[in-house]
């Protein structure tokens, strides 16, 4: 059971830190790249666009992940520090409640976006769009797995069994 634990830890490791700074190293570089060819030597490339585009978007929903995950992302606490804890938690229970119902209502329609997408390439590099869209999938997923974490945690609070967090933030 430990080596399945430490083997998931690395596999979501690969996908929410390794893939995104990859993504935005290459993506950083051909932008440079594509500057320099532009402006100083008058020759645009055809394919950095291309390359700039995947490396956002795969930057973007893997680090999303990871957010999400360490629980760095943005979250406008104000009603909630001002609230009790147990109030708080019921407010944020009810918020991620509704944020869970929105991201498994996308998870079938997208499956079949990106299923459908796969008769498609990029038109440089013929790279099938299913694979690139594809990442779009494992951010619904880990987003619904966080989602309920958080949602566990809340529940814990509200039935006294874990102490109240303001503002649901600072854990890391």
């Amino acid at each position: 059971m430990n080596i399945l634990k430490r083997s998931f830890s690395k596999l979501r490791d690969i996908f929410e830190i390794y893939i995104p700074v990859i993504a935005f190293t290459v993506m950083f570089m051909t932008f440079i790249i594509q500057i320099i060819a532009r402006y100083i030597f008058k020759y645009p490339l055809t394919w950095a666009y291309e390359v700039t585009v995947i490396g956002f978007s795969w930057t973007v929903i893997f680090g999303a992940s990871y957010a999400m995950r360490t629980r760095s992302h943005v979250k406008f606490t104000l009603i909630y520090d001002m609230l009790s804890g147990k109030k708080a938690a019921l407010l944020r229970l009810l918020g991620n409640v509704i944020i869970l119902i929105a991201f498994i209502a996308l998870v079938v329609p997208s499956i079949e976006y990106v299923v459908f997408m796969n008769f498609q390439s990029t038109s440089v590099f013929k790279i099938r769009l299913s694979w690139i869209f594809s990442a779009f999938i494992y951010f619904l997923a880990s987003m619904i797995i966080y989602t309920v974490a958080e949602i566990t945690e809340d529940f814990l609070v509200l039935m006294g069994q874990e102490k109240p967090n303001k503002g649901n933030g600072d854990q890391q």
